[in-house]
């Protein structure tokens, strides 16, 4: 199915987008692995060398993942039908919420006290001052790494609590912050727009914006990235575009035929031409 025309396609990745990052993990990563070599068999010049690991290792491992994530992906075509206390509904998978980046940094932080503690054990025989100098230097990255880890961390909710809820009247979206929910009558337009945020030289975010209220009451959005999607985010977005154009058909959301509506993209031939916002904010 078509793009959007405001949506950046370099989102979705591209092979060329890989070649920069990867070559410069290729670069840094021998210096790591050299830097670990050289830990093992030099133990005199072990605080130098693991001062440098500290700094060189997380940024190969950036690099490396930010090139991965520029790797072109194919995205699923998944959706379900689920009970809801206002009846069935048809629902779009999103990513429950992962502390993987949490635990990475609280182990991080714990790695580099222990190296920091094993200096210092090490030099409490020779030069004393050295260790305790070298454990107070890596102890403030390793605080600010635990730290970090601790704020961050959030439960992995149950998948049943979590996703974006269709039914013939109501559309509920839910990635475990609590819910947000707005009738389809109140949406007056849907608008596909990108945005750019962290990272400038990377990948524009693409959102799917639901447009709420009027003139007279205020107009208001609802966003939906292409990032909190575990679904195709074009089909998605021609999916709220012929509902909110054809309310007589909305009946369908929470059934067989809406599911098979969306798992074979049957959209746009009864699509309506591309919708544009005038709205300044879209």
């Amino acid at each position: 199915m078509p793009l959007p025309p405001d949506w950046e396609r370099k989102a979705f990745g591209a092979y060329r987008y890989t070649v920069l990052p990867f070559a410069m993990a290729l670069v840094v990563w021998p210096l790591v692995l050299g830097g670990v070599w050289a830990v093992v068999r030099d133990s005199e010049s072990v605080w130098g060398v693991l001062l440098g690991l500290v700094l060189l290792g997380p940024f190969a491992a950036t690099l490396t993942g930010w090139g991965w994530s520029e790797l072109p992906r194919t995205a699923p075509v998944a959706a379900d039908i689920r009970a809801t206390d206002a009846g069935p509904a048809l629902v779009l998978p999103v990513p429950r919420p992962s502390s993987i980046r949490s635990l990475v940094a609280i182990a991080f932080g714990v790695a580099l006290l222990g190296a920091g503690l094993w200096q210092l054990i090490a030099s409490l025989n020779d030069d004393w001052s050295s260790g305790a100098a070298f454990f107070f230097l890596i102890s403030l990255p390793a605080l600010f790494a635990i730290l970090l880890g601790l704020g961050t961390y959030k439960p992995r909710k149950v998948i049943d609590n979590v996703g974006i809820l269709l039914t013939p009247h109501h559309i509920t979206i839910d990635y475990g912050d609590g819910p947000t929910t707005a009738a389809w009558q109140d949406i007056s337009a849907v608008g596909g727009r990108s945005r750019r945020e962290e990272f400038r030289f990377g990948s524009a975010t693409n959102l799917i914006s639901l447009v709420t209220g009027d003139a007279d009451t205020g107009y208001g959005t609802i966003d939906i990235s292409h990032k909190n999607l575990e679904t195709d985010p074009t089909r998605v977005y021609h999916l709220f575009v012929f509902y909110v154009r054809n309310p007589g058909l909305r009946s369908e959301l929470g059934t067989e035929l809406g599911l098979d509506r969306f798992r074979r993209a049957g959209y746009a031939p009864e699509q309506p031409a591309a919708f544009v916002d005038t709205d300044p904010r879209l």
